[in-house]
């Protein structure tokens, strides 16, 4: 008994440390954890949608009306609680443990960000590079055809995406896998830095600099059935 005590008292202490650390208010982070524990792939990609028309700079009042929308179709879902017999074993965890998990992987998602950024280079640079108006790279970013990671104010775009003897300057292939992934600038760069055991230990990058996008894309195309 005095060891569950413990847990749960190690667990809010955690809880207000990574609360601190992050900026991140103690309700709004518990929320974050059960958002990461309950929601499906389909409901994430709802919060992925607020989150991207949060950073694209649209008007807090249309987000808002946005998400009342969402509401008022929740709102009229049944009740279905009543009728699974099984819902109490999907209870979410212990809220300090996912709350602890969550804040050590928002510390490795920022290391991996950080990584990515050491190898970008900015809009102006990235336009010299492959010839191309600035204007047209943030036409093929916010088409989600290119990478980029926001650093305050600022687009910083992969290097590694370039090649200016391609047509276009970018990796032939890297548009339609894009296409395929389902994950944010960062989760899109990081898998396609990570090596694949079914790509031969090889990361999906380096099939696409060789011109062989078909392995690279068949499996963007198994990650975006995953659930």
């Amino acid at each position: 008994m005095r060891q569950g005590a413990s847990t749960s008292s190690h667990g809010t202490g955690f809880l207000r440390e990574a609360s601190a650390r992050f900026g991140i208010s103690p309700d709004r982070l518990e929320t974050m954890v059960r958002a990461a524990r309950l929601l499906s792939r389909d409901e994430m990609a709802v919060v992925r949608e607020l989150l991207h028309l949060a950073d694209t700079g649209v008007t807090t009042e249309r987000r808002s009306a946005v998400s009342r929308g969402v509401m008022r179709v929740l709102e009229a879902l049944p009740d279905e609680a009543a009728l699974d017999p099984l819902a109490v074993v999907d209870d979410p965890l212990d809220m300090a443990d996912a709350a602890e998990s969550l804040a050590l992987a928002e510390m490795e998602a920022q290391g991996t960000r950080e990584a990515i950024l050491q190898d970008c280079i900015s809009v102006a640079d990235a336009a010299h590079r492959i010839g191309r108006s600035r204007q047209a790279l943030e036409r093929l970013r916010r088409a989600g055809r290119l990478l980029a990671l926001r650093v305050g104010a600022q687009w910083r775009y992969p290097r590694w995406q370039f090649d200016p003897d391609a047509p276009g300057g970018v990796l032939p292939g890297l548009e339609e896998v894009l296409g395929q992934l389902a994950l944010s600038p960062v989760g899109a760069a990081f898998w396609l830095l990570q090596p694949s055991e079914r790509l031969g230990g090889r990361p999906p990058i380096e099939l696409l600099r060789r011109r062989r996008p078909e392995p690279v894309l068949d499996l963007a195309r198994e990650q975006s059935y995953l659930p």
